[in-house]
């Protein structure tokens, strides 16, 4: 418990090295969670960020803390998991990971993450709309989830001839499709 640094290192080896997805969360939020009732501080924004490695991770990180300890979350997981958002938030993993109990937006109200840049702000903003069913146009900057929408808005028939074309592989792409 008093040397965070080993502890970062093994949450780290847990997530990155062992593949153990799921234990490197829970054992960066209950090193934490130990740390803070022995009133130990520094390192422990670090702990949480070296868990989160996946876009869906920060919701699982905070699903399970609410699920142990309430819905309280401390300023150190707080800003690990902003830490971890800025670095991991993406259109792309909007795409993919945006489920779960704790969906992109809701993780982005309870940690207030300050975005990198410009287009990542659109990103945070369109992603709390997405999350609130506010029926708001995709922002210009945000160019894969614009090419996914206009896909999506085609009828069936179309979608279908779509594959037909030499483009296909490049326009599904574009739209952030696999």
């Amino acid at each position: 418990m008093t040397d965070v640094d080993w502890l970062t290192r093994m949450v780290g080896w847990l997530r990155d090295e062992a593949g153990m997805r799921t234990a490197s969360v829970v054992a960066a939020a209950e090193g934490v969670r130990a740390r803070l009732d022995a009133s130990l501080s520094g390192g422990n924004r670090r702990l949480v960020d070296a868990a989160l490695r996946r876009a869906d991770e920060p919701g699982e990180l905070i699903a399970h803390w609410h699920a142990r300890y309430g819905r309280a979350l401390p300023q150190p997981v707080k800003r690990g998991i902003a830490d971890a958002v800025r670095r991991l938030y993406d259109e792309r993993s909007l795409i993919k990971y945006d489920a779960g109990a704790f969906r992109f937006g809701d993780v982005l109200e309870l940690t207030h993450p300050v975005p990198v840049t410009a287009r990542q702000g659109d990103l945070f903003r369109h992603a709390i709309d997405r999350r609130h069913g506010r029926d708001r146009q995709i922002p210009g900057s945000l160019e894969i989830l614009r090419a996914r929408a206009g896909l999506l808005a085609l009828p069936v028939a179309e979608r279908r001839a779509l594959l037909d074309r030499p483009n296909a592989p490049q326009v599904l792409a574009a739209a952030g499709m696999t």
